[in-house]
C-alpha cells in the first residue's frame, strides 16, 4: 500500500479516537459542571426568593408604620365614634386612596376595630368584601394574640379566596389628657394591608431554571400557596415534596438529586420561609439529560467538523511537506538508479532535503560501486580486458541467436610461451607488466577490439594467468582466423619494452571454428584449448587449428594431469631405487631414486608419459618436494636399520630449478632427518642446465650446500667441452643410448672414449647408466668409467625390495674410497 492511503487510514481512526475521547471526557466534565451549576443556581435562586420576601416584608412593615402614624388616621381614631363616621370617614378613605396610589402593589388597606369589625376598607379593584366582621379570621386572631404590635403572615384571604401577604399593626393611642409617663395607651384598632404574591413573578420569569422546572410556595400541611413554571406537579407529588420539611431545620437550604416526584426524577432545592411556609424549586432530570444531549450533540458535530477539518489540513500539510517530497525523492532515486541524472528540487532546509542529499550521495556512490562491481565482474583487474565471464556471456549470446545451428564465430586461445620463466626469474611485477604489454600489443593488432556496441568487432579477453582468448565474429573460413593468428605471432616476435627492458616472448595459439567443432560454448572453448596445446607440442610460437586426432592426445594428457592430482592425494606414487656400483671395486656407492606411479585402474604409468605432463602443468613442484623428503626419510630409515647407502641421486627438472627454492628445500629436508649434504646428489638434464645463467646460479647455490650435482643424459644435447667448463657439476652421466651403441661397432666406442676423456679432463666423475651385459661392463671399466648403473647389477627396486637387496649384498655396504 502506498504512503498516502496508508497515512489516511492511520490518520482517520487516530483523530476519531482522539475526538471520541475528547467528546466523552468533555461530556462527563460538562455533565458534572451542569449539575454543579444547577445546584449553585438553585441555591442562589432560593436565596433570591428569600431575600426578595424579606425585602418585601421590610417594605410592607415600613409602609404599615408610616400609615399607622398618619395624622388623619390618628385623628380619626381619637374622634368619637358617632362623630367620625359622619365627619371623617370620607377624609380617611381619601387618605387611604392617596396611599394606595403611591403604593400600587397593595390590594387592600383596611381599618379594623378592636372587636374585629371592619370599619373602613379600600380595595384596589372592584371586588367586594364578603363580610365586615373579620373577628373570626385567622390573621385577626394572630394579631390579636400576638405579643407584638406588628404581625405579618401569608394566608388565604377570606374575601378573595387567594393567598395574600397580610400585614397587621395594632393602633395604640394615648389620650392627650390622661397621658402620663407610665401610661400604656389604649388599643384603638388594627391597620391591615394586604398584598398579593406577584412580587415572586419577576424572580421566576428572569430565571431559566424556573422556566424549565417548577417553583412552589406551599404550606406545611401540603396546601399550594403559589406555583410557577411547570404546573404539572400532582397533589401526590406535592405531598411527597412536603416530606422535605421534615429534613429542614432553621433556615438551611437543602438540595436533592434524583428526587422522585410523580414517578419522575427531579433535581430539587428546598427552603423554609416563614410561618410553616416553604419554597421549593424543582427541575426534571429529563430536562438535564435533554440539555446534556443537545450540548453533547452540538459538541459531537463541532468536534467532528473540527476533526475533519484538522484531518484535511493535517493531510494537506503531510502531503505537501512529507508525502510529495518523499514521492519526488523516490522518483529521483529511481531515475538515478536507472542511470539518469539527479532530479530533486527542494528549496527548504529540512530533514527531507538532508535525506535527499544523503540519498543522492548514496545513489551516486552505489552507481560508482555498481560500475566498479561491473568492472570486477566483467573486466580483468590487471589488463582491463574483458574476463572469462564476459567472454562466456558473449559466446552464449551468439549461440542463443544462431537459430539452432552453430554461429559463424571463431575462438582463438592464446597461451604465452615460457611466461612462467619470466615470472619466476624477473619477479611477479615484471610478469604483470609483461601481461599488460602483451594485451596492448594484441589490441593494436585488433583495431576496435572490445567495442561491444558493434556486433562485428572482435572481443579480446584474458582468462587468467598467461591465457588470452579472441572471439572473431562472422568467420566462415579458416583463412580469416589464420590471418589474425599470424598477425599476432608476428607482432609478438618483436621485443616488448617491459620494466625498462626489452623482453621477447612467444605465443601458442589454438583456433576452433564453431562451424567445424563447436556445438556448444564449452565445446568451443575446450577445442580451442586443445588446439593451443597442440601448438605448444609442435614447437611453440605457432598456431594450430583444432584437429580431432591431436585432440585425443591432448585429452589423454589432460586425463593424466587429473589422475596425477589424485595420485598425489591418494599416495599412489612410489620410489624405486637402482644401485650404483663402483667400476673398480664392485662396491655399492649409491643409488638413483626413480619415481613410479601405479594407477588403481590403469596399472603402472611410464615416467616418460606422466613426467612431461607434470612439468607442463606445474605438478612437478609438489612431486619434486615429495620425492626429496621421501628420499631423506628413507636414507634415515636405512641408517636406523644398519644399512648404509652412501648417497642417493634425485632427478630435478628445470621447472624446479626456476620456481622452487631448491637450496632451502634440500637443506630443510636434510636437517629434518639429521643427514649430511653428501647424502644427496641432484641430477639435472643437459637441456635444463643450458637454459641460462639463472639455472647455473641456482645450481651453484645448491653445490655450495655440499650436495653433489650430476649432469644427466649427457650426449643427447649439443654440449661441448667449452660449454661444460665452469658448470657447477660433480658427475657426468653418460646416456644409456651411448652404452647400447658399444655393441654396434667402432663408432660407438669412439664416441664413448671421447666423452670419458672429456670428463676426465674436467675432473668429473663418470657414471654410465643402462649397462646390461658383461661386455659393456668390461669396456667401461677399461676406459676408466667410475660408476656403473644398469640392469647388469639390478633393475630399479621398490623400497622393500631394495632393502632386501641391501641385506643380500653385504659387500656393497662399505664405501670404496677409490671411487
Amino acid at each position: 500500500m502506498q504512503l498516502k492511503p496508508k497515512i489516511a487510514l492511520w490518520l482517520l481512526p487516530l483523530l476519531l479516537v482522539q475526538a471520541l475521547v475528547l467528546i466523552g471526557t468533555s461530556y462527563h466534565l460538562y455533565q458534572d459542571y451542569v449539575r454543579e451549576q444547577i445546584q449553585v443556581q438553585t441555591k442562589d435562586s432560593l436565596l433570591q426568593v428569600r431575600s426578595t420576601l424579606q425585602a418585601k416584608l421590610k417594605v410592607i412593615e415600613a409602609d404599615s408604620a408610616i400609615l399607622a402614624n398618619n395624622v388623619v388616621l390618628n385623628r380619626y381614631l381619637m374622634t368619637e365614634e358617632n362623630i367620625r363616621a359622619h365627619v371623617m370617614h370620607n377624609v380617611l378613605a381619601k387618605e387611604f386612596e392617596s396611599f394606595m396610589s403611591v403604593y400600587s402593589e397593595y390590594q387592600e388597606i383596611s381599618l379594623l376595630m378592636p372587636d374585629g369589625y371592619e370599619e373602613l376598607a379600600l380595595l384596589l379593584d372592584d371586588s367586594l368584601n364578603q363580610s365586615d366582621d373579620e373577628s373570626n379570621t385567622s390573621y385577626f386572631k394572630a394579631i390579636q394574640t400576638a405579643n407584638t404590635d406588628y404581625k405579618v403572615c401569608i394566608i388565604i384571604d377570606p374575601d378573595t379566596g387567594r393567598w395574600m401577604l397580610i400585614s397587621l399593626r395594632k393602633l395604640v393611642l394615648h389620650n392627650p389628657v390622661e397621658r402620663t409617663q407610665n401610661s400604656q395607651g389604649e388599643l384603638q384598632g388594627y391597620l391591615v394591608i394586604k398584598s398579593n404574591l406577584d412580587f415572586f413573578n419577576p424572580i421566576v420569569n428572569n430565571n431559566n431554571l424556573f422556566s424549565e422546572g417548577f417553583s412552589l410556595l406551599y404550606h406545611g400541611d401540603g396546601t399550594r400557596v403559589l406555583q410557577l413554571g411547570d404546573t404539572r406537579l400532582s397533589t401526590a407529588g406535592l405531598s411527597t415534596l412536603a416530606t422535605l420539611r421534615q429534613e429542614t431545620s432553621d433556615d438551611a437550604i437543602h438540595y436533592k438529586e434524583n428526587f422522585i416526584l410523580d414517578a419522575q426524577p427531579y433535581l430539587v432545592g428546598h427552603m423554609p420561609l416563614m410561618d410553616d411556609l416553604y419554597f421549593s424549586i424543582g427541575w426534571p432530570a429529563s430536562e438535564l439529560h435533554q440539555l446534556l444531549w443537545e450540548v453533547g450533540s452540538s459538541s459531537i458535530k463541532y468536534t467532528l467538523a473540527v476533526t475533519l477539518f484538522s484531518m484535511l489540513l493535517l493531510y494537506w500539510l503531510l502531503n505537501r511537506l512529507l508525502i510529495n517530497p518523499i514521492q519526488q525523492l523516490g522518483h529521483a532515486a529511481r531515475q538515478l538508479g536507472n542511470g539518469f541524472g539527479w532530479n530533486f528540487d527542494s528549496r527548504s532546509n529540512d530533514e527531507i532535503t538532508s535525506l535527499a542529499n544523503r540519498v543522492r550521495d548514496m545513489g551516486q556512490a552505489l552507481l560508482e560501486q555498481k560500475r566498479e562491481l561491473h568492472e570486477i565482474a566483467y573486466l580483468d583487474s590487471l589488463t582491463r580486458l574483458p574476463n572469462r565471464r564476459q567472454l562466456l556471456e558473449e559466446l552464449d549470446k551468439h549461440y542463443a541467436n544462431s537459430g539452432g545451428g552453430p554461429p559463424t564465430i571463431a575462438l582463438l586461445f592464446l597461451d604465452l610461451d615460457e611466461f612462467k620463466n619470466i615470472n619466476d626469474t624477473l619477479g611477479h611485477e615484471t610478469g604483470d607488466a609483461m601481461l599488460m604489454a602483451v594485451a596492448r600489443c594484441i589490441e593494436q593488432v585488433l583495431p576496435n577490439a572490445n567495442a561491444l556496441e558493434h556486433k562485428n568487432y572482435p572481443l579480446l579477453a584474458r582468462l587468467g594467468g598467461d591465457e588470452f582468448t579472441i572471439l572473431l565474429r562472422n568467420i566462415r573460413e579458416r583463412s580469416e582466423a589464420e590471418a589474425v593468428a599470424q598477425r599476432i605471432i608476428q607482432a609478438l616476435n618483436s621485443p616488448l619494452m617491459v620494466a625498462n627492458k626489452e623482453l621477447r616472448i612467444g605465443v601458442s595459439i589454438g583456433i576452433s571454428l564453431a562451424v567445424e567443432a563447436g556445438d556448444s560454448v564449452s565445446e568451443l572453448l575446450k577445442n580451442a584449448d586443445l588446439a593451443m596445446y597442440d601448438a605448444k607440442h609442435h614447437g611453440k610460437n605457432t598456431y594450430r587449428f583444432f584437429c580431432r586426432s591431436t585432440a585425443l592426445a591432448s585429452l589423454r594428457n589432460l586425463e593424466i594431469k587429473d589422475d596425477l592430482h589424485k595420485a598425489i592425494d591418494h599416495n599412489e606414487l612410489q620410489l624405486a631405487y637402482q644401485p650404483q656400483i663402483c667400476a673398480r671395486s664392485g662396491r655399492l656407492v649409491g643409488c638413483e631414486a626413480l619415481l613410479r606411479w601405479h594407477h588403481p585402474d590403469k596399472g603402472w604409468i611410464p615416467p616418460d608419459v606422466f613426467i612431461p605432463v607434470a612439468e607442463q602443468s606445474g605438478l612437478i613442484l609438489p612431486l619434486g618436494r615429495w620425492v626429496i623428503l621421501e628420499v631423506c626419510q628413507q636414507i634415515k630409515a636405512w641408517q636406523d636399520q644398519g644399512k648404509i647407502v652412501p648417497r642417493v641421486s634425485v632427478n630435478v627438472s628445470f621447472v624446479q630449478l626456476l620456481r622452487e627454492d631448491m637450496p632451502r628445500l634440500l637443506q630443510d629436508c636434510l636437517t629434518q632427518q639429521h643427514l649430511p649434504p653428501s647424502s644427496l646428489t641432484i641430477e639435472v638434464t643437459e637441456s635444463s642446465i643450458m637454459q641460462g645463467e639463472v639455472a647455473i646460479a641456482r645450481l651453484r647455490k645448491i653445490r655450495d650446500t655440499g650436495v653433489r650435482i650430476a649432469l644427466d643424459d649427457f650426449g643427447t644435447g649439443y654440449s661441448s667441452l667449452s660449454a661444460l667448463k665452469g658448470l657447477p657439476i660433480d658427475e657426468l652421466k653418460i646416456d644409456k643410448s651411448f652404452v647400447t651403441d658399444l655393441n654396434q661397432g667402432s663408432d660407438g666406442k669412439a664416441i664413448m672414449s671421447a666423452v670419458i676423456a672429456m670428463a676426465k679432463q674436467l675432473n668429473l666423475a663418470v657414471v654410465a647408466e643402462g649397462v646390461e651385459n658383461e661386455f659393456e661392463l668390461a669396456y667401461l671399466q677399461q676406459k676408466g668409467v667410475d660408476i656403473i648403473q644398469g640392469y647388469y647389477f639390478s633393475k630399479p627396486l621398490l623400497k622393500a625390495a631394495f632393502t632386501a637387496y641391501l641385506s643380500q649384498h653385504s659387500e656393497f655396504r662399505l664405501l670404496a674410497t677409490d671411487c
